[in-house]
């Protein structure tokens, strides 16, 4: 995934291409019962938003083997692949998160007032949520960050 690729840590890199390390995965009964989980958690979501439930986004990226920023994107396109709209799952990641942990009144929508964190971006998610990886810019606390590399 170019996506991936762009960010990763070249040292994490070789250790996941590494041959034993692949053909462990691939046999390992966590691995392959994860799979059959996948499908259920999917459809459960699915049923869950369809019934009108609240969903915050979040995922456990950070530990490692775990790749902060890529799985939250990886999160979202397995959401759309659930059945929710790109517009369901920018507002769980959002005003729903925020709603959720009590934080709404200072962030989790653009308004005047709350604190600034955004992306933008050069393709509408609307249309699809892996158009959230045409980032544009990066602005936290309503400044603009400076690309790596720049």
């Amino acid at each position: 995934d170019p996506f991936f690729l762009r960010s990763a840590d070249p040292s994490i890199l070789a250790q996941l291409s590494e041959p034993d390390r692949q053909a462990q995965v691939r046999a390992s009964e966590s691995a392959q019962r994860y799979k059959e989980t996948l499908r259920v958690a999917q459809s459960n979501l699915k049923r869950l938003a369809n019934g009108g439930v609240t969903i915050a986004f979040g995922t456990d990226s950070g530990p490692p083997g775990r790749f902060q920023g890529y799985f939250e994107h990886l999160e979202m396109q397995l959401m759309q692949e659930a059945g929710l709209t790109p517009h369901q799952i920018l507002l769980s990641a959002t005003r729903d998160a925020a709603r959720c942990l009590g934080l709404d009144e200072h962030l989790g929508t653009l308004e005047r007032g709350k604190w600034a964190d955004f992306v933008v971006l050069d393709q509408d998610p609307l249309l699809d949520i892996l158009h959230l990886r045409a980032i544009h810019s990066v602005w936290i606390a309503g400044n603009r960050v400076a690309e790596e590399g720049a």
